[in-house]
């Protein structure tokens, strides 16, 4: 059995409230998670409550994934996980998606779903925007970068995120 996959999205804006920009984006990327059996961190979004109850209170507020019953379901299976930076060591073979890559860490997809197929991994997305301390040390520690669009063009967080989901998934599932 491949081991777990982690979808790891950072609001690199730490001390920015929780919005409803934040809500949507969260919302959007539950339903990737449970399609394709990721795993959900949440990093530096200033939540200060458990994944579950966190959960259960934003899923009213919306439409997306079956008003946010997936949100729920994610935490219910234990897949939802709220932190901060620095990351803990504990996620595995870290891989920031970025439009803009090392060229010396740079990645193609491919070599990463075949990488996931034996080792822990976690794909960081949100570090190209700002860059503080914790997001340098993030991308100078990290494994691996890739650019899902090889071609340095800058998608949408949840865009982004489903590509790459659903290449690794088929990827391993092939």
């Amino acid at each position: 059995m491949a081991p777990p996959l982690n979808i790891i999205v950072i609001n690199s804006k730490k001390n920015e409230d929780f919005n409803d920009k934040h809500r949507r984006l969260i919302a959007k990327i539950a339903p990737i998670c449970i399609a394709y059996d990721f795993h959900l961190t949440l990093a530096n979004f200033q939540i200060n409550d458990t994944a579950l109850n966190f959960a259960k209170e934003i899923a009213p507020a919306t439409s997306i994934g079956s008003s946010g019953e997936k949100l729920i379901n994610l935490a219910q299976k234990g897949k939802l996980l709220i932190t901060d930076l620095p990351l803990g060591t504990n996620f595995g073979k870290v891989i920031i998606c970025t439009s803009k890559p090392n060229k010396d860490k740079s990645s193609d997809i491919k070599i990463i779903a075949e990488l996931s197929q034996k080792n822990k991994i976690a794909l960081i997305f949100g570090t190209d925007e700002i860059r503080n301390k914790n997001i340098n040390k993030l991308l100078e520690n990290s494994d691996y970068h890739c650019d899902i669009s090889k071609k340095n063009i800058k998608l949408e967080l949840d865009t982004e995120i489903g590509a790459i989901a659903s290449i690794i998934h088929k990827i391993r599932t092939t």
